[in-house]
């Protein structure tokens, strides 16, 4: 149900019946527990007509991302966390990170295809495009963030190096509980590898 409201937008009660095959009432039931979870919220839908319009419902940001996001990532959370270490304890900590966060995105750009936000969101960062730039509300190596937080915001910043072929910069926390990711001005080429680290959860 979650994932069909991120594909198809907001519906209505009998708009998910229908599409989900199920009885209303089962729907009913499913739809209350993901409002109750904080996955679906009751949205507002332009009014056609007289009368009281139905209750329409859309996934909101939590929702999407746990729609959007690769349910095999959280599987492989000690592996990054021991990567993470020994990084910490290289020579050059950065361009490491840098290195291991490109060859990351090229591996996930072969997997999952091309598109900043899209490979953001599998990966677990629920991006949101605003006009400053693109707002990530969780970070998905957060444990290890918090461990290491050069090295794990230096693996993010070659992860999205290797998903664009524009410059974004990674600014930690730019934003109210999250970090953004901000285009530099008239960048379209890929930097090169001695480009300095910028942090983010």
């Amino acid at each position: 149900m979650l994932r069909g409201l991120v594909a198809s937008g907001p519906a209505t009660l009998a708009e998910l019946a229908a599409a989900l095959g199920g009885h209303p009432n089962t729907t009913r039931v499913q739809l209350e527990q993901l409002v109750g979870g904080g996955f679906v919220t009751e949205v507002q839908r332009p009014v056609s007509g007289r009368g009281r319009p139905a209750r329409t419902y859309g996934a909101t940001v939590m929702g999407r991302q746990i729609a959007l996001e690769d349910p095999d990532r959280g599987e492989h959370s000690p592996l990054v966390e021991a990567v993470a270490e020994y990084l910490a304890a290289s020579p050059d900590p950065a361009a490491a990170s840098l290195a291991v966060g490109r060859s990351w995105g090229r591996r996930l750009t072969e997997s999952l295809g091309s598109g900043l936000v899209p490979v953001l969101a599998a990966e677990g960062f629920t991006p949101e495009e605003t006009p400053d730039g693109i707002v990530l509300r969780t970070c998905p190596l957060l444990a290890s963030a918090q461990l290491w937080p050069d090295v794990v915001c230096g693996m993010h910043q070659g992860l999205i190096d290797a998903l664009s072929p524009e410059l974004w910069d990674l600014e930690p926390f730019a934003v109210p509980g999250a970090c953004l990711v901000r285009r530099r001005p008239d960048s379209c080429a890929t930097p090169p590898p001695s480009r300095s680290t910028r942090a983010v959860g």
